[in-house]
């Protein structure tokens, strides 16, 4: 048994089974920055018990020198805080299937790139690896640890970060206390949870959430796979609401728009996707999601389907359907008589 296997060993569980908390909707959506409370939850095979003066992180593989450090040799090191949007990919037994979990939360702890030159990284290396505590079944499947890898390019980053703090507050048991993964334009499903150890290597992680979960299929040849890394380009209208009634009069909207690579452009469409024009959009202050606004008048009274369709730095564009990240559609009413003017939301830092 190699020293990553043995600390798999190690690991103890206090709860088996998984938790899933999904409180926001699209159009609740109005802070910039969303509450903690308001953040979901998806611990895929439960909450680990840390005993807190126990735990440390191992960081092992092709370094020149392993490491392992406490929670308190973490809190001495340089700190830093990123705003990133924060997006779960969806159930990975159907990945072209819509969820629109998002938020967008500022993130603290210290930099993985700093401790990986300190330790100073072969150079045959090809990706990292990142096991939490939490061990037991998923969707039949069981597991030793939760471990997911992203490639050592991408580790070496310096805004990823291994992350103690959730909007200035310590993490909670759910949120992955002590430590958990956190890499800026990555689906939520790689930011590791209970976070024990980093492990350094050649190759890519055969466990379940590598191979089994959380892989698309690629050009409709299922013999090619991708992993669900970087977040494609997606929008949503925030307001109005689904099913709205508004009135014959000058009506302004907004929502919001991320991707990994940053939002290039958005365009609306307020006849289903006939026509597209484009709107404003505000720049992305560190990975944040992007906040856009239009203004509409309608032109007659009758049904309407509201669109929003966002544009990278890559030039993706959002696709309309059967994707993950697939155009939001919003029906909304328009009735002739005029009640109050259409106000956009307020973004509340």
């Amino acid at each position: 048994m190699n020293e990553f296997d043995q600390s798999l060993e190690d690991q103890s569980m206090n709860y088996v089974g998984m938790i899933a908390k999904f409180p926001l909707g699209v159009h609740d959506l109005k802070s910039f920055i969303t509450p903690e409370n308001h953040l979901f939850v998806l611990c895929h095979l439960g909450i680990p018990d840390i005993d807190i003066e126990q735990w440390r992180l191992k960081i092992s593989g092709l370094v020149e020198q392993s490491l392992e450090l406490s929670y308190q040799n973490l809190l001495s090191l340089e700190y830093r805080e990123l705003t990133i949007f924060h997006q779960c990919s969806g159930n990975p037994l159907e990945p072209k299937v819509p969820t629109r979990t998002i938020s967008n939360v500022t993130w603290g702890g210290v930099s993985l790139r700093e401790i990986l030159n300190q330790l100073q990284v072969k150079p045959e290396a090809r990706y990292v690896w990142f096991a939490g505590t939490d061990r037991g079944a998923y969707e039949g499947v069981s597991s030793d640890s939760y471990i997911k890898d992203i490639p050592i390019a991408k580790a070496l980053d310096n805004d990823v970060l291994l992350a103690y703090k959730l909007n200035g507050e310590f993490l909670s048991a759910e949120r992955g206390f002590p430590l958990r993964l956190v890499v800026p334009g990555y689906y939520g499903t790689n930011f590791v949870k209970w976070l024990s150890h980093i492990y350094v290597t050649d190759r890519r992680s055969p466990g379940p959430f590598t191979t089994t979960f959380y892989n698309d299929r690629v050009g409709g040849d299922d013999a090619t796979l991708k992993p669900v890394w970087e977040v494609a380009p997606e929008s949503v209208i925030v307001h109005p609401s689904q099913n709205e009634l508004l009135y014959l009069q000058p009506q302004t909207f907004s929502g919001w728009a991320w991707a990994s690579k940053g939002i290039q452009s958005v365009d609306v469409s307020t006849d289903g996707g006939i026509t597209w024009q484009a709107v404003e959009v505000e720049a992305r202050l560190q990975y944040a999601w992007q906040r856009f606004t239009f203004q509409w008048t309608p032109p007659t009274p009758g049904q309407y389907s509201l669109m929003s369709r966002a544009t990278d730095y890559d030039g993706a564009i959002q696709p309309i359907q059967q994707e993950r990240n697939a155009v939001y559609i919003v029906a909304v009413t328009v009735k002739e008589t005029t009640v109050k003017e259409s106000k956009p939301f307020t973004v509340a830092e």
